[in-house]
């Protein structure tokens, strides 16, 4: 698998951010860790991508925002981003 860089944008009492981590961490996913709570320079980094609520999962550079599960899956190659859900029926 090839090389990925995972950023997580958190804050303190946000259950959405407990999803995130805990979801990264059964996946065994290596990521940097950052809280903006306390720290005015990582709230106005991640703002800079014009995200200004956590979570935020940056994936190469790659946005997700909020617990969404499916998408961290795509964007992380866990799963192929083109696989549909529908069923192709030929005559």
């Amino acid at each position: 698998m090839k090389h990925r860089k995972v950023d997580v944008y958190i804050s303190d009492h946000c259950k959405q951010c407990d999803e995130v981590v805990q979801q990264l961490d059964e996946w065994n996913i290596s990521y940097n860790l950052k809280n903006v709570t306390d720290s005015p320079a990582l709230l106005k980094e991640m703002q800079a991508y014009s995200i200004y609520s956590t979570p935020l999962v940056l994936v190469n550079g790659e946005k997700v925002h909020g617990f969404q599960r499916d998408r961290l899956q795509q964007v992380l190659g866990l799963i192929n981003r083109m696989r549909s859900t529908r069923t192709q029926i030929s005559y």
